[in-house]
């Protein structure tokens, strides 16, 4: 694996309910992974990896992607593609842009900016609406 890019790319972000459940029978699983490879299974700091505990490369985590949303019929996306997915999806929920940043790990506010806003038409529509409402008062 590759190191961060930047020292904000190690960061603690907030996570809800269900994927915490997740993360516990995911971790549940590397438990009897252990147990089953004994002295053969490998230490990480990663929470993802293989059954014996090595680290997945970033073209390994593709392909188990690619073979996950070709059996759901769905198209292929990357993990930084998740990124811009979630990040998008956070803007159009309406979460604050100062919030987006420093989850991504953005250095300002422009940058997600720059990035992120001219690619949600329904932040577009929604803030014209906003303005309208503001002008029609």
């Amino acid at each position: 694996m590759k190191p961060p890019k930047t020292k904000r790319s190690m960061r603690t972000i907030s996570i809800d309910d269900t994927l915490v459940t997740e993360l516990k029978k995911y971790q549940t699983w590397q438990k009897r992974n252990k147990l089953k490879y004994g002295a053969n299974y490998i230490e990480q700091e990663y929470m993802i990896t293989q059954a014996n505990g090595k680290a997945l490369s970033e073209f390994r985590i593709n392909d188990i992607m690619k073979t996950i949303t070709n059996k759901a019929k769905l198209h292929h996306i990357s993990p930084h593609g998740l990124r811009h997915t979630h990040a998008i999806m956070l803007l159009e929920s309406g979460a604050d842009i100062k919030f987006v940043s420093d989850r991504l790990g953005h250095t300002n506010i422009k940058m997600t900016a720059d990035v992120y806003l001219h690619i949600t038409k329904k932040y577009e529509s929604e803030n014209i609406t906003k303005l309208d409402r503001y002008l029609s008062n």
